[in-house]
């Protein structure tokens, strides 16, 4: 049910997405920033700050695990954690390089449902989280 849920927010955000790039006829796109739609704020630039809700599976959650759920036969869990990213670069095919605090990156298409901004109470809980990427790889764009 919710992958049907999933799939179908995927293709009107797709298609938001092409008709957007349709009506922006004079060629006024930045390059390095990607927008879904222009008159919304959901425009990523390089060091921004990003949460992003990935599914685990294992044995034993971790403190920060939320939404935990046994699988059918009860020897794991299924469940979510909160990763805490920045913004390494930014494509033209609409996806993004994210950089974990410890180095690695990934990446994600910047319409995918898993991914967030932080609000402002977000930044101010996990300041610490993001400061931790940006003195090891680089300024944001946001000040906490």
């Amino acid at each position: 049910m919710t992958e049907k849920i999933l799939t179908r927010l995927r293709l009107l955000r797709r298609a938001s997405a092409q008709t957007s790039a349709a009506a922006n006829l004079d060629g006024s796109e930045q390059p390095g920033v990607f927008s879904i739609n222009p008159n919304s704020e959901c425009t990523w630039k390089r060091g921004d700050w990003a949460i992003y809700r990935k599914s685990k599976r294992s044995k034993v959650p971790g403190p920060r695990a939320s939404s935990v759920k046994p699988n059918l036969k009860g020897e794991t869990y299924n469940y979510v954690v909160q990763k805490f990213w920045m913004v390494d670069e930014v494509h033209s095919d609409g996806t993004l390089t994210m950089r974990t605090t410890r180095g690695k990156t990934h990446r994600v298409s910047a319409d995918d449902p898993n991914l967030s901004r932080p609000s402002w109470f977000a930044r101010l809980r996990w300041r610490e989280r993001f400061v931790a990427i940006e003195s090891q790889f680089g300024k944001s764009t946001y000040a906490a």
